[in-house]
């Protein structure tokens, strides 16, 4: 088909829709919602992604995480024995490390108390807040910097010594904008000396990174030490969980490997055994959003693609109500010599035309409830360019699927009996 003949093709596809407005528009309805419903649901999935990983990166720390199971598995059918009765680690495996590794710069205990802990002061009290215990280091493998005072040194956490590290929040709850150094507070019902505020750090996914207080590591097993009984995400009286970090970010993955083999070694893992812990880094947590999120995703486009298709249904059925119609029409074109391929042309770019209009709507209105989400709630939202095409893409496929058997029948038509239908 020449380009002269194409055109003329597309303009009587648009004067034959046009001249058919009502019909256009409900036939438009399906394709319209369906399309509007896969952009606003995608555009929703891609801007707590994008939040997601900006935290990541804001956070900054490039923490490698030493631990008996990989993020998401408390998630799934529940936790096999075989991952329950795993054991943890001790301090004498994180010195094994820096003592092995060349690329770790420094690791770090990690502890957290198995009862749910508030801070107080005088009669202000704050909310659930997250306790943990860990040493000097974990300024380094995580990030964290002091605004105001120091952090408890080896001699307080050799003695268990009860000094606290505060983040903003638990400040602000507790004293407002005042110097919180030096002041008493209560953990629970233990009172603790505050000797330091950390600079902000900020949130990711509902983690409230400023509201938190951290103890010497040797503190958690004195007061809230895990029962036997507790899951295996909770270290156990003796046992730590372990942070590290790389001496720079291109060196993590061998600092990875590095650590895997000094625990092993220690753990006395023969070749063909599987490692019984897991090194990780925060990409774990980003696969296990994409995880959860891909099935979302799924779903919604399964739901878009049902209403896809009732729009496609729609658009056959005004596609065969037109041949009917134009009957006459196509016998007098095929009379003066127009050849079936033309015919064929037009009617399934009446429906390619029609269908690739309603998925352009479709786009404009899922990203302009995007913005709206965006602008009257905290909801994240971010419409990308795969999305948009694979929208148009998507309704414009639909057409062709829809559309290829009426404009088959209208190419079929016998001239001369379509000449005499009245």
């Amino acid at each position: 088909m020449n380009a002269g003949l194409l055109l003329e093709t597309f303009r009587m596809a648009g004067l034959a829709l046009v001249a058919n407005r009502l019909r256009t528009l409900l036939a438009l309805l399906g394709i319209v919602i369906g399309v509007a419903t896969v952009i606003g649901m995608v555009s929703l999935i891609n801007g707590f992604q994008r939040s997601f990983q900006q935290s990541i990166r804001s956070l900054g720390s490039n923490t490698i995480y030493i631990r008996r199971i990989r993020p998401g598995v408390q998630f799934s059918f529940g936790v096999p024995d075989s991952l329950k009765q795993r054991r943890a680690f001790t301090m004498a495996d994180a010195e094994a490390i820096l003592a092995h590794s060349p690329a770790v710069k420094a690791i770090s205990p990690w502890k957290f108390p198995f009862d749910d802990l508030r801070l107080s002061y005088r009669e202000k009290k704050t909310k659930l807040t997250f306790v943990y215990g860990t040493n000097h280091d974990h300024l380094l493998t995580h990030g964290y910097e002091l605004e105001r005072g120091r952090f408890f040194t080896d001699q307080e956490v050799e003695r268990r010594a009860s000094v606290v590290v505060i983040g903003r929040d638990t400040r602000d709850a507790m004293f407002g904008n005042r110097n919180a150094i030096g002041q008493t507070v209560h953990v629970g019902t233990i009172p603790f000396t505050v000797v330091g505020e950390f600079t902000s750090k900020g949130k990711l996914l509902g983690n409230n990174f400023d509201e938190v207080a951290v103890v010497p590591y040797t503190v958690i097993d004195k007061y809230w030490a895990a029962p036997p009984s507790a899951p295996p995400w909770f270290p156990k009286r003796g046992e730590l969980f372990l942070d590290a970090i790389a001496v720079s970010p291109d060196r993590s993955e061998e600092a990875q490997r590095e650590i895997s083999e000094v625990l092993r070694v220690r753990r006395h893992l023969p070749s063909n055994k599987r490692n019984d812990f897991v090194v990780f880094t925060d990409d774990a947590f980003l696969q296990l959003y994409n995880t959860v999120t891909g099935g979302i995703v799924a779903l919604m486009t399964l739901i878009s693609s049902i209403a896809l298709v009732v729009g496609g249904i729609g658009v056959m059925n005004i596609m065969l109500v037109a041949v009917t119609e134009r009957t006459r029409e196509i016998g007098v074109r095929k009379a003066l010599g127009a050849p079936r391929r033309a015919i064929l042309a037009q009617f399934l770019v009446e429906a390619v035309v029609l269908t690739a209009a309603g998925g352009a709507v479709g786009v404009a209105l899922g990203a302009g409830i995007s913005a709206l989400v965006k602008a009257v709630s905290p909801l994240p939202t971010y419409v990308s360019l795969w999305s948009v095409i694979v929208g148009l893409g998507f309704s414009a496929l639909v057409g062709v699927f829809f559309g290829l058997y009426p404009a088959l029948r209208a190419s079929r038509l016998d001239p001369v009996e379509s000449l005499r239908y009245e």
